[in-house]
């Protein structure tokens, strides 16, 4: 095998390597994501079955998530959907 073969293939892996890095690094937060949805939803879906919890506070949750996903639709007042 050539020096440059040896360098061109130590080169790939390296490379390989960073993508493998920055993959796992998306994956992650990813999981991470999924899990906060998860978790607040569950919440949501408590304060939803607890008929004592006002309807401001179901708004104000249900804004929390999709904020934090970055998924909060136009939002207008024009009561129930």
């Amino acid at each position: 095998m050539q020096n440059t073969d040896v360098k061109s293939s130590l080169l790939r892996i390296r490379e390989l390597r960073e993508k493998l890095c920055t993959d796992r690094k998306e994956h992650q937060e990813a999981y991470n994501i999924k899990d906060f949805v998860i978790s607040q939803l569950q919440e949501l879906h408590e304060m939803i079955c607890d008929r004592k919890v006002r309807r401001k506070k179901l708004e104000n949750k249900s804004s929390y998530i999709l904020e934090n996903i970055s998924a909060l639709p136009d939002c207008n007042d024009d009561g129930d959907i």
